[in-house]
């Protein structure tokens, strides 16, 4: 799937099980996911009309997802509407076998003994350890934390950087930051928020066409090829796998 619909569809996911029944937020979210594909068609009186809301609350609730107004949303929608594609369920699963076995096989071979000793070593010896998480790579990231913690590491989620968010300001020169941006939208968004933060900050990513060098103490790729348009694979499998080996390193030493 291409990475803003992800995004959008994320967005109105945690806006449906945030907000109650009946809210205008919910039932918005509701409508907007079960026509998604009918929204560039539509206007904004009719969806009005069928949500029984007033178009300033569409107008709000679109510039509450990140959008300029309703038009924007109708066209990133339209621009961004996958092809429909069958694909059978035997075919699916060789595709999907042989993606899951190809990414093992390439993160195996990247994540050498020596970078993920020294990664581990960070967080061993780190006073407190951040991690920075985009929206869609929140899963991985608790996954993660709970690992930690079962071994007496405290390790704290942060996925606002940009604002005046106050876990900010504890992060110290001991400190340790992970950046987990899969396609480097997240990591590229928070950027100069990092500028005052005078700890190690790592990214993780896939992303291979941007120059993070300037922002990021290190910058460790999941592939040798740029996946950053095509990151479903990576976001679902690969970063957990990533991660997985690390902590389980992290228990040995």
């Amino acid at each position: 799937m291409d990475n803003i619909l992800y995004n959008l569809l994320y967005s109105l996911n945690a806006k449906l099980d945030k907000n109650d029944i009946g809210s205008i937020d919910f039932i918005l979210s509701k409508y907007f996911i079960q026509n998604l594909y009918l929204i560039p068609e539509s206007n904004i009186y009719q969806i009005a009309e069928d949500c029984n809301v007033s178009r300033a609350s569409i107008r709000r609730f679109s510039k509450s997802l990140g959008f300029e107004n309703f038009a924007h949303m109708k066209r990133l929608i339209r621009n961004h509407s996958p092809q429909n594609e069958i694909i059978s369920d035997k075919n699916y699963r060789e595709l999907l076998t042989g993606n899951l076995i190809r990414i093992a096989n390439e993160l195996d071979e990247r994540m050498d003994t020596h970078e993920i000793d020294v990664i581990c070593n960070r967080i061993k010896n780190s006073d407190d350890l951040f991690i920075f998480a985009s929206k869609t790579s929140m899963s991985n990231a608790r996954d993660f934390q709970i690992e930690l913690a079962s071994k007496g590491k405290l390790a704290y989620i942060i996925d606002d950087v940009v604002g005046s968010n106050p876990m900010l300001n504890k992060i110290k020169k001991d400190d340790y930051v992970i950046t987990l941006s899969i396609t480097g939208l997240f990591a590229k968004s928070i950027k100069d928020s990092l500028k005052p933060f005078e700890c190690t900050n790592d990214l993780i990513t896939v992303n291979r066409i941007e120059d993070f060098s300037d922002f990021y103490t290190n910058v460790y790729y999941m592939s040798h090829l740029d996946h950053s348009k095509n990151p479903d694979i990576y976001r679902a499998y690969g970063l957990h796998y990533f991660l997985d080996i690390i902590q389980n390193h992290f228990y040995s030493k």
